[in-house]
């Protein structure tokens, strides 16, 4: 599952409805998996020249309010926490992928 057309004038809601559904709707901090009130957190990838408009996501990771809280108070400290986060879920994504299409492949 590729993430979203950058083209796309709908981006930011495409990246959280694939963050979502990459995520299984469960707060992806180590350890916790909580499906309640889990929301996205996104990675800014930059920022449109005008100020009135809204900055495209590169990607993101869903938690709970609780640990939404605490990547918020302390986003430089957890900054590089969550981007490799994220990378993690990512390969975990494409290694299930992969497992699947060897799967298909023995079965024929």
């Amino acid at each position: 599952m590729p993430p979203p057309n950058k083209n796309n004038p709908a981006h930011n809601e495409d990246i959280r409805k694939y963050v979502l559904k990459r995520d299984k709707m469960s707060c992806q901090w180590p350890g916790c998996g909580s499906s309640m009130n889990i929301d996205v957190l996104f990675l800014l990838e930059a920022e449109h020249g005008e100020t009135d408009e809204k900055p495209y996501y590169n990607n993101g990771v869903t938690l709970c309010p609780k640990h939404m809280e605490i990547v918020n108070l302390h986003d430089k400290a957890f900054g590089p926490l969550i981007f490799d986060l994220i990378q993690l879920v990512e390969f975990e994504n494409d290694l299930h992928a992969t497992e699947m299409m060897y799967k298909e492949i023995l079965k024929s």
